[in-house]
């Protein structure tokens, strides 16, 4: 992993302690109040941000990983949570029976 945090970078910030829900990372919110799976909700971090950069510094437990936006981007799939899903409104095909 590199330690190089570069100034002219963006950055989401990932909790790295329990940093998961599923297979979903969970990153710093917008706003700094909590976190969030949802990559639109997370915050982006300059790599020049006193206070990222102070976050990070004083991080002796690790329990963040900073993550080039640039990479996170490219590796972000949109998917369809089935808890939210309401099966009464799938087009289903109507079963037909052979006559005779």
């Amino acid at each position: 992993m590199t330690s190089i945090i570069r100034k002219t970078k963006k950055y989401y910030l990932q909790r790295h302690a329990g940093g998961y829900v599923g297979n979903s990372m969970i990153w710093w919110k917008e706003g700094d109040h909590g976190y969030s799976c949802d990559l639109s909700e997370a915050k982006i971090f300059s790599g020049d941000d006193p206070d990222f950069l102070i976050t990070l510094k004083h991080d002796r437990g690790q329990k963040y990983y900073a993550w080039e936006k640039e990479y996170i981007d490219a590796l972000t799939t949109k998917t369809v949570d089935m808890q939210d899903i309401d099966f009464n409104k799938a087009i289903r095909k109507k079963n037909r029976t052979k006559k005779g």
